[in-house]
């Protein structure tokens, strides 16, 4: 009865390591990947990428003016030019955290299906180093 009991605790384990907990952190690895696209706004900086900065722009007068419409011009495209600096360099952080994300996600996954085999192989290495001295 104990052999048959410490059979199906092993078979748990078995079941937990390779099958429920790998479905958790490939769950927690998605809600890492939702937060850094959400975080960094990935999809609407790349839609608003030419938009002012702040929606900051000057309207025409009344009346034409070479100094007024160089004026509003001007500020203009300078508020184009620093959203579309700012929005880029943002998708750019955003991208490289997200690879980051990608990248560190696979290394555990793939750290969590060899620990096994990686302690086993730490063990009999420990016994061989103590055998020799």
């Amino acid at each position: 009865m104990k052999i048959k009991l410490n059979r199906i605790i092993i078979l748990q384990f078995w079941n937990w390591y390779y099958i429920k907990a790998v479905k958790g952190i490939i769950n927690a690895w998605k809600n890492f990947i939702i937060f850094v696209r959400e975080y960094y706004s990935i999809p609407l900086l790349l839609k608003t990428l030419f938009h002012p900065w702040r929606r900051d722009i000057t309207k025409y007068r009344r009346g034409f003016s070479i100094k007024n419409f160089l004026e509003v011009l001007i500020f203009n495209l300078i508020s184009r030019t620093l959203g579309f600096v700012i929005r880029f360099f943002t998708i750019i952080i955003g991208i490289i955290c997200l690879f980051g994300v990608i990248l560190s996600g696979l290394i555990i996954i793939l750290l969590w299906f060899f620990l096994p085999l990686i302690l086993i192989f730490l063990i009999i290495l420990g016994l061989i180093l103590l055998a020799n001295k």
